[in-house]
């Protein structure tokens, strides 16, 4: 496709990216959360940083990849069904119902503990390989929105940041997975006669950082450095700090819960191009 003519285009997307990060940067390294300046975790200091995190760098980080996923009209469209040289609508009625499926989904498994199984990540890993980046971004967002003030409310401890901070942790959330959609469809489903095996494994190496960073992030801006180290050791580092094998969450998260996500969502999509060709086995 051609490069967009409009104020938004390409290359416009990854400047307002880049600034964006700049801008998040020099707000982290101003603020300075590592410090005894922004007090105790989740203060209302360390919210507004985390809006300036979700706002001036995830959000765009999110729309520049939903928007190289909308170039493809052949990812947009429904797998098996596209045709060379149809035009198909970025909010068409099937990637509408797809939003309002991976939504119901993502919000029911927000229910509450599993014991560490993520089921979440697990769901939003499915769309990312099934759907892509635009209806991972939004079914997120739905479904986050959705459990935490109707199925799981934030606000049920009577902790006023919870319920502050719920929009920006879920654009954060959601952008990794705009990203993440875009990485698989473009070395997955994009692969031609390239091994499956290999190219599942750069999409996961390429796409799993982002994710354990991102939110790595928030540990650091959200609480005190004392706190932020502890936190990171008992869900990255510490054996026995997990409450699933005594994993420690995000290993499992990444590891286990993220390729099985993909994976299911890749054999439904197989599933629904069995037998039209369109992508190879």
């Amino acid at each position: 496709m051609n490069e967009s003519k409009g104020f938004y285009n390409e290359r416009s997307g990854l400047i307002i990216m880049l600034v964006g990060l700049a801008i998040f940067i020099l707000a982290f390294l101003i603020m300075n959360p590592l410090g005894t300046g922004m007090g105790v975790s989740e203060s209302p200091q360390r919210i507004v940083l985390l809006y300036i995190f979700a706002f001036a760098f995830c959000l765009p980080f999110g729309a520049y990849w939903m928007y190289k996923f909308a170039r493809r009209p052949d990812w947009l469209a429904m797998a098996g069904r596209y045709i060379q040289g149809m035009k198909v609508a970025v909010f068409s009625p099937y990637s509408l119902v797809a939003i309002g499926i991976v939504g119901a989904l993502f919000a029911a498994a927000g229910l509450g503990d599993l014991g560490g199984i993520d089921l979440q990540a697990m769901i939003i890993a499915a769309s990312a390989s099934l759907f892509g980046g635009i209806v991972s971004f939004f079914g997120l967002f739905v479904g986050q929105i959705i459990a935490r003030v109707l199925i799981n409310p934030v606000w049920v401890g009577g902790v006023s940041a919870g319920a502050l901070s719920l929009l920006p942790y879920t654009l954060i959330d959601a952008s990794i997975w705009a990203y993440f959609g875009w990485v698989y469809f473009r070395f997955v489903h994009d692969r031609g006669d390239k091994p499956f095996w290999r190219q599942f494994f750069i999409a996961w190496i390429l796409g799993e950082p982002v994710h354990q960073i991102w939110w790595m992030m928030t540990y650091w801006i959200m609480n005190t450095r004392e706190a932020a180290i502890l936190a990171v050791l008992n869900d990255w580092v510490i054996p026995g700090a997990g409450t699933f094998f005594g994993i420690p969450y995000w290993w499992l998260s990444g590891i286990v819960f993220v390729p099985v996500g993909l994976l299911a969502g890749e054999a439904a999509r197989r599933a629904m191009t069995s037998g039209r060709g369109q992508t190879k086995a």
